[in-house]
């Protein structure tokens, strides 16, 4: 694999990663607003199992997630391979650069890269996203908050 096509798909995988993170806060919005009107007044088996729903959808974006960033992994490694060789272009070295650790965020115990930090935010996002719906789904005392609508027939 060319350094050119490395990059190509390095960059198609930055735009996966963003297609992941619309796609959460697409599944988020629309659960939230289900909880609003239909959810948040069930009975437990009906939020059970729309919360089932909704983890099975959000666990299929993580384990789509995880694989996409095994292969930014071998990507990384080939675009390594390249640099080893001598072959890699100021483009390559600089994407290598986002993958390597850097010194300045060792602070938080060990030196991680910005690669690695985008990783761990998404992750971490996602995981406070699943707590608050499951406590937004079970525990939440939701009250109906739509304004009943009276349709009289009018006179001609």
């Amino acid at each position: 694999m060319t350094e050119g096509e490395v990059v190509e798909q390095l960059v198609h995988f930055t735009d996966t990663l963003l297609l992941g993170v619309s796609l959460i806060f697409s599944v988020v919005s629309a659960y939230v607003v289900a909880l609003n009107y239909f959810i948040g007044q069930a009975n437990f088996m009906a939020r059970f199992g729309s919360f089932a729903f909704m983890s099975l959808v959000m666990g299929m974006l993580l384990v789509t997630m995880m694989g996409a960033g095994a292969t930014h992994s071998g990507l990384v490694a080939r675009l390594e391979e390249l640099g080893e060789e001598g072959r890699l272009t100021v483009a390559g070295r600089a994407l290598l650069t986002n993958a390597a650790p850097d010194a300045r965020w060792a602070a938080l115990g060990q030196a991680y890269s910005i690669d690695e930090i985008i990783r761990l935010c998404v992750l971490a996002g996602l995981a406070m996203v699943y707590f608050a719906l499951a406590y937004l789904t079970f525990l939440h005392p939701w009250k109906t908050d739509v304004v009943p609508v009276k349709i009289e027939q009018g006179r001609v």
